[in-house]
């Protein structure tokens, strides 16, 4: 795991998001299986200062996560993490705190095209699990309605 930047303005998200490849630019796509800063990526991540995208990071240790697993068409999946990510940072998602981050990860296998989307959260609560899922299927658009949403605690 390697950290690309730290974001604390508007201006410094969209500096870095117009520089850091999409995930179609980067993860297998079925034919190849493309490298970064001539290394192998498996999954980008979003995640607030000082918080970790592991499930033994104090922040994630109580909370849970909501993810859909499955095979996106590639500017579908660009346009679901630019919008997790959007939804996220202009809190559209979540009116509190209760966002850790978000990552996406190349699930792909055998020449089978997998990919999953995650929204992390500090609490296993369900009821600001279901808000955090219909806002971000909100953010999300109606494509979002193709995607089985799973809910695992950390």
């Amino acid at each position: 795991m390697e950290k690309l930047c730290e974001m604390a303005t508007v201006e410094d998200f969209w500096c870095a998001w117009n520089n850091i490849p999409k995930p179609s630019q980067i993860f297998f796509d079925g034919k190849t299986k493309k490298r970064f800063a001539n290394r192998s990526v498996e999954s980008f991540s979003l995640f607030k200062k000082n918080i970790k995208p592991e499930w033994e990071d104090p922040a994630n240790r109580a909370g849970a996560e909501w993810f859909c697993r499955r095979n996106f068409p590639m500017q579908q999946l660009d346009d679901f993490w630019q919008n997790l990510a959007l939804g996220m940072i202009g809190e559209t998602i979540d009116h509190g705190d209760e966002i850790c981050g978000a990552r996406v990860v190349d699930k792909c296998a055998g020449g089978r095209c997998m990919y999953r989307l995650e929204l992390w959260f500090k609490k296993k609560d369900q009821g600001i699990a279901d808000e955090l899922l219909g806002r971000m299927q909100s953010v999300l658009g109606k494509a979002s309605s193709t995607c089985k949403w799973e809910f695992r605690p950390h």
